[in-house]
């Protein structure tokens, strides 16, 4: 007898967990980003304690997901719809409680992350690539983040 009708279970690929375990509050993380962005807009969505990341998980992490495998196709899925479909991988439990999330500059969108050595990087979520700074082409100034 033939099991082609049998529903199955998905099964999720094994994701690492993270390694770091250095926790900081809001206030942290906004002087952090105030002194690469002092005028910037940030919008902080947990009220008290993010976890820094560890930048080999983060690399670990990109290196698992498959959001830059993706074909950008202009004003249908572009740079934001990228950077959202990245946020949202790593918003699963034991991932979220990360200092990473979405940034918007005057040109494009891209994620943003805090170190465990309080320093404040890039992903091009497009490339898979992670920046100390921001290229000519990805804008300069901050027009809004959120972690």
């Amino acid at each position: 007898m033939c099991n082609w009708f049998k529903k199955k279970t998905p099964v999720e690929p094994e994701r690492l967990l993270p390694t770091s375990t250095k926790m900081v509050t809001r206030h942290k993380i906004e002087a952090i980003f105030r002194q690469r962005f002092p005028d910037g807009h940030l919008y902080l969505s947990d009220k008290e304690r993010y976890l820094l990341c560890s930048y080999d998980d983060i690399a670990l992490f990109l290196a698992q997901d498959g959001t830059n495998k993706y074909d950008s196709e202009y004003e249908v899925y572009d740079c934001d719809d990228y950077a959202l479909r990245l946020a949202g991988q790593f918003s699963i439990p034991t991932w979220s409680a990360l200092a990473l999330g979405i940034m918007w500059t005057e040109l494009h969108a891209l994620n943003l992350f805090i170190t465990e050595d309080e320093e404040l990087l890039f992903i091009e979520p497009q490339l898979d690539e992670i920046q100390e700074f921001l290229e000519p082409w990805q804008g300069k100034t901050n027009r809004f983040a959120v972690i």
